[in-house]
């Protein structure tokens, strides 16, 4: 068994923009990490035609890839921001979009970094792929084989009456958060970013990306090094959740 980590960026990003962050990666988990080639462009086709069928297709050429390049045979997938919304749907065993991918049958662990899922029920104001993930995948339903691990990063309060930078937070928070004053990583506020059945990890002054704080999740490998699993660490013993799982029972 060879495991590769496949890298779903966030909202508008270009997959560039996660270099050095993969490299990071590789560092501190000793495993190959590719990224799904994502632009603008793709998401500017999703707020057209309501359809990320064309960018999950994106994401199951990048494992098709690693396959053949890397000889890897099971995955991480870690999905920043939307990316994560991406990573849940891909997952999914029935029709996403008229595709089946079934990312869950040579998926071992699913990690999100500040990744809208709407932890609090009814309190998201309905984006797109945050409601297509909750209708076909609520929650964690490949958990016994999957295992799910959400990141959260609490670095700037919300207020409609504070600094610039809150204020700003602020009005991103209340997309995803009923809290005037939540406590979040600048987009995603951190009761959003949780996920019923999930591990969550909070990381205390980690914000959402560069343009709002040099900190964020892939910002450096010591940062990394805090979200990044143990099980999963260069020297360290690293086996599949599923071997875990029934090692345990």
């Amino acid at each position: 068994m060879k495991q590769a980590i496949v890298i779903i960026g966030g909202y508008n990003a270009f997959w560039t923009a996660y270099l050095s962050m993969a490299r990071h990666i590789e560092d501190v988990s000793g495993l190959p990490a590719v990224g799904v080639p994502l632009t603008p462009w793709h998401w500017l086709k999703l707020r057209r035609t309501k359809d990320a069928a064309h960018m999950l297709q994106k994401v199951r050429e990048t494992v098709k890839w690693a396959r053949r390049r890397l000889q890897a045979d099971r995955f991480v997938i870690v999905g920043h921001s939307a990316g994560g919304l991406l990573g849940r749907l891909y997952l999914h065993e029935g029709p996403v979009w008229g595709q089946r991918y079934a990312g869950a049958e040579h998926v071992d662990m699913l990690i999100t970094l500040g990744s809208p899922h709407c932890g609090d029920k009814g309190t998201c104001t309905g984006w797109q792929l945050t409601d297509e993930a909750n209708r076909l995948v609520p929650g964690t339903p490949y958990a016994g084989t999957v295992r799910y691990l959400t990141v959260a990063g609490r670095a700037i309060q919300g207020h409609p009456h504070g600094n610039y930078v809150q204020r700003r937070a602020f009005r991103g928070y209340q997309y995803f958060s009923p809290w005037v004053d939540a406590w979040g990583d600048g987009i995603v506020p951190l009761s959003s970013a949780s996920l019923d059945g999930a591990e969550t990890l909070v990381l205390d002054g980690v914000t959402h990306s560069r343009r709002y704080g040099r900190d964020w999740y892939g910002a450096s490998r010591a940062i990394v090094r805090r979200w990044w699993p143990h099980s999963l660490r260069a020297g360290e013993e690293a086996v599949s959740y599923t071997h875990l799982r029934a090692h345990e029972t």
